[in-house]
């Protein structure tokens, strides 16, 4: 804070030290993308069947099946029992592909909004936020990463948000600005926004 004339100096000051080839001083960092999917596409057929098969009713099956094809065992034609198993099983695998396709749209679509930040000159993707960007918000926003309050449009330097994509609750809960940013940040933004 400078003493004189009571503004901050806003900057991004990340450790150099740990940056790449590139100069990103991010790598050490989380990115911002959100991925819910269970599967890749190289992991589903292995991971979709190792989950099935730890069902009870699934290894139950498989073990009659095994029963039936010994042959003083067998109650039927060995080659009929698996059609059950195969029938539960591809569709609970189309159910589950289709399942983390809709994962991976909603994932898409949430990656891909466009949010303004002000160190750099237009709105960016949301995924490529990085620490210590200034996130512009207006209201009725989506919150796009977890963020430090500077500065709202209110006087007092509150803002009401809404938690229900994380916990559930639609009643607003209101948030203050950090003490102290208040007024000196707005004056700097708006010098900003001029250059």
């Amino acid at each position: 804070m400078n003493r004189l004339d009571n503004t901050w100096d806003l900057q991004q000051s990340l450790p150099f030290e740990d940056s790449n080839a590139n100069g990103n001083p991010n790598k050490c960092f989380a990115t911002n993308a959100i991925k819910t999917t269970k599967y890749s596409l190289w992991s589903f057929i292995p991971k979709n069947l190792f989950q099935q098969f730890h069902r009870s009713a699934n290894v139950y099956f498989v073990m009659i099946d095994i029963l039936n094809f010994v042959p003083f065992v067998s109650a039927f034609q060995p080659t009929f029992s698996l059609v059950p198993l195969s029938i539960i099983v591809s569709v609970t695998a189309v159910k589950d592909a289709w399942e983390d396709f809709r994962r991976y749209q909603s994932d898409k679509e949430i990656n891909n909004m466009r949010c303004w930040i002000f160190s750099r000159s237009d709105s960016m993707v949301t995924r490529f936020f990085q620490l210590g960007d200034f996130v512009r918000l207006a209201c009725n926003e989506i919150i796009p990463a977890d963020l430090l309050l500077l500065h709202t449009s209110e006087q007092n330097g509150s803002c009401n948000i809404e938690t229900s994509n994380l916990d559930g609750e639609t009643n607003l809960k209101q948030r203050r600005a950090v003490k102290g940013f208040a007024q000196p940040v707005r004056t700097c933004f708006f010098q900003f926004l001029t250059i």
